[in-house]
């Protein structure tokens, strides 16, 4: 089946719809989940404060997700996600609270699934979260998690902190960032614009580079984009499993994005700006929309420095 993009129903009843965009890639998967068993109904907790969680909890895998939030599911899918458990908690005199925890196969997954449209983040919750209106999310280990409050109140920016870290301190602790996303260079990097990814159709979400999968990307390459200053300039860095999956790449690039470039590795693109790229064993690194040629090459070699 062709993937394509388009958003999704505003009123499907899940937080993704908040907390990454509604973005739906029909017909794609990414990589599939981890097959180590974990049991998510003992990872939250019975009683939170003064919640109660409801007996109703429901379960929801990579096929059925669909039935919970229609066509966004894919953003799931386009990484290790393998189920997610939705509880609901209830109290005499607060708002009702939903709990989503996403098995999303690998820490790496789980903080992908969460940079994907981050806006913001702070520390004191997980590996980081973010929290817009009624929502907050967090990623902790191999797990993605968002907490809704049903209500908007004086206290419910609290309430979440409060369900939040209970929810927390119920999973593993062992957090670490995708090895991808620690080879960015930091000079110039724009906070929180870190994108940790696997396929295509995510890559044109964060960056519409064109139809045709230049790069090959699948479940089985890593990839980081983010954004750095002057400027909007982007850096993609991408991993391969082999060096020989890296030159394939990068010559369906050059012959595809550039194909009058020749053998010179910086360009002036029709928009006046520049792109350079480079190939580091199986890693390639590429930078996209610089300002000048100079701004291209700099942040280009502070990225090959990074690489092994």
């Amino acid at each position: 089946m062709k993937c394509s993009i388009h958003i999704t129903d505003i009123g499907v009843p899940a937080l993704v719809a908040v907390a990454l965009g509604v973005l739906s890639m029909s017909g794609c998967s990414g990589r599939p989940a981890d097959d180590s068993a974990v049991d998510m109904d003992q990872l939250l907790p019975q009683q939170i404060s003064g919640w109660t969680r409801a007996e109703s909890s429901v379960t929801y895998d990579r096929e059925t997700i669909f039935d919970y939030i229609n066509g966004a599911g894919e953003v799931y899918r386009s990484y290790g996600f393998g189920e997610v458990l939705v509880a609901r908690y209830t109290a005499s005199e607060l708002p009702e609270v939903t709990v989503e925890l996403f098995d999303m196969g690998n820490p790496a997954d789980a903080y992908g699934v969460f940079s994907y449209a981050r806006e913001s983040e702070e520390l004191g919750i997980g590996g980081g979260y973010e929290q817009r209106g009624r929502v907050l999310c967090f990623w902790q280990d191999r797990f993605y998690v968002c907490v809704l409050s049903e209500e908007r109140t004086s206290d419910s920016d609290q309430d979440l902190i409060t369900v939040a870290r209970s929810v927390s301190q119920q999973l593993p602790s062992a957090t670490s960032l995708p090895d991808l996303v620690n080879k960015l260079p930091t000079d110039g990097l724009v906070r929180f614009s870190e994108r940790f990814f696997h396929l295509h159709q995510s890559l044109n979400y964060h960056y519409y580079l064109a139809r045709e999968n230049l790069f090959n990307l699948s479940a089985a390459t890593d990839a980081v984009m983010a954004r750095y200053a002057p400027g909007s300039t982007y850096l993609l860095l991408i991993e391969y499993t082999d060096e020989g999956g890296a030159v394939e790449a990068l010559t369906s690039f050059r012959e595809l994005y550039l194909p009058d470039a020749g053998a010179v590795t910086t360009v002036e693109t029709e928009n006046g700006k520049f792109v350079s790229y480079a190939r580091n064993g199986r890693f390639l690194a590429v930078v996209l929309d610089a300002t000048s040629e100079t701004v291209a090459n700099e942040l280009l070699q502070k990225a090959l420095g990074n690489l092994p």
